[in-house]
């Protein structure tokens, strides 16, 4: 969890590898808490899976580790 002040900006999971049923897990706890906090949008960071989904009109983003180090220098 990123927070902004009190606000809650970003939701991260991480999984080292995802199958379907680890997906299946993931998922249903990401969306719960983006519904808690009101987010449109959560992240898995992953060991290589790069990929989105729509799930219940919210946006799951897979990005390996490697990926969200580079691209996260504002952290």
């Amino acid at each position: 969890m990123i927070k902004e002040g009190l606000r809650v900006k970003e939701l991260i999971q991480v999984c080292y590898s995802i199958d379907e049923k680890t997906e299946e897990r993931e998922i249903r706890s990401l969306i719960k808490a983006m519904d808690e906090f009101q987010l449109k949008e959560g992240l898995v960071i992953t060991e290589d899976l790069d990929k989105e989904v729509v799930v219940d009109n919210k946006k799951i983003v897979y990005k390996p580790l490697w990926l969200w180090l580079l691209e996260s220098t504002e952290y």
